[in-house]
């Protein structure tokens, strides 16, 4: 149970439904009409009650987190029919789908209704649900799904284009020999391909200083700065902490490449670990074996899908799609990569973390662990 979750208790009046406000661990609720209290051995949770329909009503309760029962509700909300019918095939719902208002937008959502939707988070027991409602991940349109998803994220990175009889790689800066920039990135304009050119060659990107990070990005508006076409949109970005120049003129693992907004939702690659066959070296000087990847993206999406803003502090948001990408799967499904890791959609349920992913403050992924190292070279 985390903040953001929805969860349906049992009431006087029958049940009732809320989002999960604050967790609380170490003393009463605030701002409740009955006094609950919460342990680190038994926390509470400060609910908002929700309408029939789903919307906030701003009136709040108080219950320990072993009385409530977790509804995936805000997961399952979607901006496009594509995602909802891969959630709905992920519930073992067929891929059904269905059109509901909520927060007072029209969104699709799993299931062939909303009381077949709200039915299935009721049954608690998963074995007690109908045959048809259990969960089927070999679907062949689960498959097909996730192949449309996985293109949309690649398509980002990998387009190719032809500029001036030169086959080019959209939005991925490389240096200049001689003239008077220091960077050129090719960018999709409308229904052409535009050269943008940019950066003094005979300055020197300062980034991993802070001062001067700050200094220059404040000086060229940079958390304006969105229009791809733009020379300061590129200078902006090498100017962005957390990874080095040669990370965008080489490589862009973890980088976020396209968002929603209107869902909150974050697509990208989590981790990169070959590419054209060779192994990629990460920041730390490691290297992750595809077939390890596999096995701990499997884990992680098994037992936990969260994320925290730059791995500390509480839960920001969930993995609601995840493929690990590698030849053998990639071959098996059709998709053609130069490159083996892992692609996610991340929805981001807090507010302040949000606002830095649209001002570009939060501009890639990262992924932690433990893992047990061995020489490679062995």
């Amino acid at each position: 149970m985390e903040v953001g979750s929805r969860v349906s208790w049992n009431s006087s009046g029958g049940t009732a439904r809320g989002i999960v406000r604050q967790i609380v661990r170490n003393g009463n609720v605030p701002n409740i009409p009955v006094k609950v209290t919460g342990t680190k051995e038994e926390p509470a949770a400060r609910i908002e009650i929700v309408d029939n329909d789903g919307k906030p009503t701003g009136q709040m309760v108080g219950h320990k987190v072993s009385t409530l029962r977790k509804r995936e509700y805000a997961t399952d909300v979607f901006s496009t029919q594509r995602e909802a019918i891969a959630r709905s095939i992920d519930m073992g719902l067929d891929g059904d789908t269905h059109i509901h208002e909520y927060d007072g937008q029209t969104v699709f959502m799993p299931a062939k209704n909303h009381e077949e939707y709200i039915r299935y988070y009721e049954v608690e027991n998963h074995a007690e649900r109908p045959e048809d409602m259990r969960m089927n991940y070999i679907s062949n349109n689960r498959i097909e799904a996730l192949k449309v998803i996985i293109q949309e994220v690649m398509k980002e990175e990998f387009a190719k284009a032809d500029y001036q009889g030169e086959k080019v790689t959209l939005n991925k800066p490389r240096r200049i020999q001689g003239g008077n920039k220091k960077f050129e990135v090719f960018v999709q304009d409308g229904g052409k391909v535009k050269r943008v050119t940019f950066g003094d060659p005979n300055m020197e990107i300062r980034r991993d200083n802070p001062k001067a990070r700050a200094n220059f990005r404040a000086r060229h508006s940079c958390d304006t700065a969105k229009d791809k076409t733009s020379a300061r949109y590129w200078s902006c970005r090498m100017w962005e902490g957390g990874t080095s120049v040669s990370d965008l003129t080489k490589n862009i693992e973890g980088q976020i490449l396209k968002t929603d907004e209107e869902q909150r939702l974050v697509y990208g690659w989590a981790s990169v670990v070959s590419e054209k066959g060779e192994l990629v070296v990460d920041r730390q000087g490691d290297v992750i074996e595809p077939d390890t990847l596999v096995k701990a993206v499997n884990n992680f999406m098994e037992n936990v899908r969260v994320g925290k803003e730059m791995h500390k502090g509480g839960q920001i948001g969930v993995v609601i799609h995840s493929m690990p990408i590698t030849k053998e799967i990639g071959d098996s499904l059709g998709i053609q990569s130069d490159r083996e890791g892992w692609i996610v959609a991340f929805k981001v349920y807090d507010d302040d973390v949000w606002a830095k992913v649209k001002s570009g403050e939060l501009a890639a992924f990262s992924i932690g662990g433990r893992a047990s190292k061995e020489d490679y070279s062995a």
